[in-house]
């Protein structure tokens, strides 16, 4: 993330949590092929006039009623996150545990958390009308992402013109956050003004600010 969306966790003390339609990619809550056409033939033989229409329908408009907060599952640092994600001025990384991601929201309620799937759309079916799946499920070409998603469901979906086009979530970074890397690329101005946010808002997570492991010199 950017510095500014940390200040913003930080301050709140919540996690944002983005509506599934404002995310870029379009497939985002959608269902695959094979799925669609099952459930057609299906629904068309218990007597349905509109066999899959009315359920796709249902899909997208559940979209404005489910929010996500994205993070990136990996043993090592991810350049293609950093450069995605921190953009060109800079950015922070915040690190924790699946373990500790699951431990904050406990307390919450009606907030789930799993590993996103990634799968061929034209080719790949789901079992069931299981509503995580479109959610829990992306494209083969997001693969690199590796993401856990936490997600938050608000009730039925809302009118056109009420939903919100983001949630957020109690989320205690001091309690949860391991380390706190600052991007790569970025000059060290910038890591110094990350540490005096830290200092100021949240003195606790100063010792756990670090440079990207990824900035190390080369041995040669």
């Amino acid at each position: 993330m950017d510095l500014a969306k940390l200040i913003s966790l930080i301050q709140l003390r919540a996690l944002y949590l983005a509506r599934l339609d404002q995310l870029a990619d379009p497939y985002e809550g959608s269902t695959t092929q094979l799925t669609a056409a099952g459930i057609d033939a299906f629904l068309k033989n218990v007597g349905s006039a509109n066999g899959y229409k009315e359920l796709g329908g249902f899909y997208r408009k559940a979209r404005e009623s489910t929010f996500v907060s994205c993070w990136h599952a990996n043993e090592h640092e991810s350049e293609a996150m950093w450069r995605l994600y921190g953009g060109l001025s800079g950015g922070v990384a915040v690190q924790t545990t699946y373990a500790k991601l699951v431990k904050s929201i406990e307390q919450v309620g009606e907030v789930y958390v799993g590993l996103v799937r990634y799968i061929d759309y034209s080719t790949a079916s789901f079992p069931d009308a299981n509503a995580f799946y479109p959610v829990m499920h992306k494209r083969a070409s997001f693969a690199y992402e590796r993401e856990v998603r936490l997600v938050r469901y608000r009730g039925s979906p809302p009118e056109p013109d009420s939903p919100p086009t983001s949630l957020s979530i109690p989320w205690n970074i001091e309690a949860f956050a391991e380390q706190i890397f600052v991007d790569p690329y970025a000059p060290g101005y910038y890591f110094e003004a990350v540490k005096a946010v830290l200092s100021s808002m949240a003195p606790a997570l100063v010792s756990r600010l670090a440079w990207s492991q990824m900035k190390a010199a080369p041995f040669f």
